[in-house]
C-alpha cells in the first residue's frame, strides 16, 4: 500500500518536478547550493526506487528456509545474512546498481538542476559543449563511453558464461 507508492513514486514523477523539488529540499533545509554530494544524493533520490524493486523482486522469491537452515546450525541473525541472504541478492543488488548508474549517467534534469557553480557531470559537460557544435572532443568522449560500456558487457557476458559452465561440469 502506502511503502509501494512511497517506492513508486520517484519512478512516475516527471524529472522537471523532481529536480525542482530537491532543489527546493536542498535549498530550504540545507542552505545548500549545488555540490557534488548535492548531485549525488539527488541521483540516489531518484534512482533508488528501481534498486529497490529489482531487488525486492529478488528476495521475494528466497527461500526463507535457506537462513532458517543457518540459523538452526548456529549462525547468528547477522551471520546468517551475510553469508546466506546477501549472496543470494547480491546479483540483483548488482543488476540495481548497474540500473542506477546508467539513470544516473543518462540524467540531466536532475543534475542541471542540483549542479552549483563549481560541480559539474560528464553529461552535463557534453550538453554545455555540444550546443556550439560537434567537436573532435565530443567525439572521443562519446567514444570512450561507449568502448568502455562494450568493455563492460563483455566482461559480464564471460564471467557468466564462466561460471554457467562451471556449474554445468559441477552437475
Amino acid at each position: 500500500g502506502v511503502a509501494d507508492t512511497a517506492i513508486l513514486l520517484p519512478m512516475v514523477t516527471p524529472e522537471v518536478v523532481t529536480g525542482i523539488s530537491l532543489l527546493l529540499f536542498f535549498a530550504l533545509l540545507f542552505n545548500a547550493n549545488g555540490s557534488i554530494l548535492q548531485i549525488a544524493i539527488a541521483h540516489i533520490a531518484f534512482s533508488i526506487s528501481y534498486v529497490a524493486i529489482i531487488v525486492r523482486a529478488r528476495a521475494v522469491s528466497l527461500d526463507p528456509r535457506m537462513e532458517e537452515a543457518a540459523r538452526d546450525l548456529g549462525a547468528s541473525p547477522r551471520e546468517a545474512f551475510f553469508h546466506v541472504t546477501l549472496p543470494l541478492l547480491a546479483p540483483a543488488v548488482a543488476a540495481g546498481a548497474l540500473i542506477a548508474f546508467a539513470l544516473s549517467f543518462d540524467d540531466l534534469i536532475i543534475t542541471s538542476f542540483n549542479a552549483g557553480v563549481g560541480s559539474s557531470t560528464l553529461p552535463l559537460y557534453i550538453y554545455s559543449r555540444i550546443r556550439f557544435g560537434v567537436t573532435p572532443e565530443i567525439n572521443a568522449i562519446s567514444t570512450i563511453v561507449v568502448v568502455g560500456t562494450g568493455l563492460v558487457i563483455l566482461v559480464v557476458m564471460r564471467y557468466s558464461n564462466h561460471r554457467a559452465r562451471r556449474r554445468s561440469i559441477e552437475a
